[in-house]
């Protein structure tokens, strides 16, 4: 059980974090808590001298370094919530040092795939139709899996084409939509306050997955594929780099120039200019 779980949600709460988000937090916290019952301390107990072994824990279940980082982050913040309430003096984890993640480039889906799934493919009632859908405003869009799930009725402003979205750390951002996705959109609204999509990530994950293998015969998309689809494509038809950056979401545009480097033009005219010019294609 993790100490003071329940208060430290409404910090979190209060500090603007999506449930998602908070999920996610829980989930690598309990991480600690396995940790402080494996060397047999409990957690407000953990001294810097502990600590010196927590990442070989991780590391021996096989975790990549960037899900090792993001549990570190996580539990920073609860100790970071731990002291300000004084249930503990100072932040053990600061001998904790982060595994290098080595820098990759992003696989994106070739456009021609995407378009099958979003143009071609006459997907059926049920899973089908909601896959085409999902696919079809990430791809367009650019959107975190997370923050289209997180999507209300009332965040879609169709007359003036615009989703407002809650993106990492409580931050709001615009995205211009095109007709195609306003369209998908639009049936799913309901009511100001209503989500949405009501389903899971693991079933978004497994949808698109599954929709890339049968009909694009491509293994291995996931939501974010699509997100770096997005921006690659968006790259290489002229849009300039701080674009894409608001675009996404991005808090600072070293984490998009992983995508390209490219020559400068401008935001919604571009991102519209290169949807519309999609139209014409198979």
């Amino acid at each position: 059980m993790i100490p003071y779980e329940e208060e430290f949600i409404k910090y979190l709460v209060s500090l603007g974090k999506s449930e998602n988000t908070i999920s996610a937090y829980l989930r690598d916290i309990k991480d600690l808590v396995e940790f402080s019952r494996v060397i047999k301390k409990d957690v407000l107990e953990l001294d810097k001298g502990d600590f010196r072994f927590f990442v070989p824990f991780l590391q021996k279940r096989n975790l990549s370094p960037s899900t090792i980082n993001r549990k570190i982050s996580a539990i920073k913040s609860y100790f970071k919530f731990l002291i300000r309430r004084g249930y503990i003096s100072e932040d053990p984890l600061k001998v904790v040092q982060k595994p290098k993640i080595p820098q990759r480039i992003p696989r994106p889906v070739d456009m021609d795939k995407i378009l099958k799934v979003v143009i071609s493919w006459d997907a059926k009632h049920g899973e089908e139709a909601l896959a085409k859908d999902i696919i079809t405003v990430l791809y367009s869009t650019g959107l975190r899996i997370s923050e289209l799930l997180s999507l209300k009725g009332k965040d879609v402003d169709l007359s003036n084409m615009v989703i407002t979205v809650k993106g990492k750390g409580g931050k709001y951002r615009r995205v211009p939509m095109v007709k195609i996705c306003a369209e998908v959109l639009g049936k799913y609204i309901k009511g100001p306050e209503d989500r949405l999509f009501n389903i899971s990530r693991f079933k978004a994950y497994r949808l698109i997955r599954k929709t890339f293998e049968k009909i694009a015969k491509f293994s291995g998309v996931h939501p974010h594929t699509l997100r770096h689809s997005f921006a690659t494509h968006l790259l290489e038809r002229g849009a300039d780099l701080k674009t894409v950056q608001e675009l996404l979401g991005h808090a600072n545009l070293s984490t998009t120039q992983i995508y390209t480097k490219v020559s400068p033009q401008h935001l919604f005219e571009v991102y519209r200019k290169v949807w519309e010019g999609e139209k014409d294609q198979p």
